[in-house]
């Protein structure tokens, strides 16, 4: 069975990540991985691919494309890929066009899927739009609607009427697991000079409005002032050079590191005795899965995507948003070291059995079709 990826650009972002991680376990179950790049470039994560046996190919749809003639020219290229490449499945995960995208499929009565990555809401004129493509897709088209969690399929199901099915995002265990033992954890300390008393917090995302992280700094000041502390902060974005500027007004030049992109994820995570992620909203957060596959307790803010991640507090907390209430809660971790253990343990337990590679395989070739 051959299926095609529809992405924007094929670039280093959570669904190609899930999906390069998954391709043996695709491939082994008799699925051939093709992906299609449809922005202005081809995309930074073109080479895992390739190392994964994903074949690619770049076909740019833009924005500003809105020419009849040129739309038109456009749909009927893609049906002839469709038919000369024998794709038995179309997955979609570009949101724009992807009404384009499934209409070629009905046309070469190939399945359609289109994967709901986000809790976006639009807003009047706009979301009459997004809940008629919506409707025509699933009910003229055909189309099946796939959510990456629970928060996405209930934004979906409330505010557009739209019926979906949740196949969880999932982590790579071979990748993210837990410290093997306390050496390991203090060769990685030693390694990055960070003393074995010091509590160190982590977070990993773009430095941009939406994941808040001017709010972990200002928690950070407010616990530096009873704890010692190291705050490792993985990411960059637009936003960065406010966020230095913001930690040296502080006084944590020494407290908080800014690491940029870094590929070790792992090393850093496990140095960490707390995770924190403070988005205003997500999907569903691929990293603060990452970081409690390791074993690392979360504190995260309560919104959509990361309140799908902690139940009754067991596996760590979720805090209304804020400075003070991170703080508050990180500082309950500051003085009970065991907790970060108890609820370390739950949240390896809880991403095990809700988020593992097997099951959100499992549950896509289902949604293909294919007898798993």
């Amino acid at each position: 069975m051959r299926v095609l990826h529809v992405f924007n650009e094929i670039n280093f972002s959570g669904a190609e990540v899930m999906y390069a991680n998954a391709a043996p376990l695709f491939q082994e179950k008799g699925i051939e991985l093709i992906a299609l790049s449809t922005g202005k470039e081809f995309g930074n994560f073109t080479q895992q691919f390739e190392t994964v046996h994903i074949k690619m190919h770049h076909k740019p749809l833009l924005e500003s494309d809105k020419n009849p003639l040129f739309l038109f020219k456009y749909f009927r290229s893609i049906i002839k890929f469709i038919r000369e490449e024998n794709i038995a499945v179309i997955h979609i995960h570009r949101s724009s066009f992807f009404w384009l995208f499934s209409l070629c499929g009905f046309i070469t009565g190939r399945k359609t899927i289109r994967t709901l990555h986000n809790v976006f809401k639009n807003r009047r004129i706009t979301w009459i739009k997004a809940y008629w493509e919506r409707l025509t897709a699933r009910t003229l088209l055909r189309v099946t609607f796939q959510s990456i969690g629970k928060s996405v399929y209930l934004n979906e199901l409330q505010y557009y009427k739209n019926k979906s099915v949740i196949v969880n995002n999932w982590f790579d265990k071979t990748r993210f697991y837990p410290a093997v033992n306390e050496a390991e954890k203090a060769s990685v300390r030693k390694i990055l000079n960070i003393p074995a008393d010091v509590f160190v917090v982590s977070t990993a995302g773009r430095c941009t409005e939406i994941k808040g992280h001017k709010d972990i700094i200002q928690a950070l000041a407010i616990i530096n002032k009873q704890f010692p502390c190291v705050f490792l902060h993985l990411g960059s974005g637009a936003l960065e050079k406010e966020e230095q500027e913001l930690a040296k007004e502080l006084g944590l030049d020494g407290v908080i590191r800014f690491l940029g992109n870094v590929t070790n994820v792992r090393d850093f995570i496990i140095a960490s005795d707390a995770f924190v992620m403070s988005s205003k909203f997500e999907g569903l957060s691929i990293a603060s899965i990452e970081a409690m596959a390791c074993r690392i307790p979360g504190i995260f803010y309560d919104s959509p995507g990361l309140r799908d991640l902690i139940n009754s507090d067991d596996n760590g907390f979720l805090v209304a948003h804020g400075a003070r209430a991170l703080a508050d809660a990180i500082l309950l971790f500051c003085n009970d070291r065991n907790l970060c253990e108890v609820k370390g343990q739950s949240a390896v337990t809880f991403v095990n059995e809700h988020f593992s590679i097997e099951n959100g395989v499992k549950g896509i070739l289902n949604l293909y079709g294919k007898t798993v």
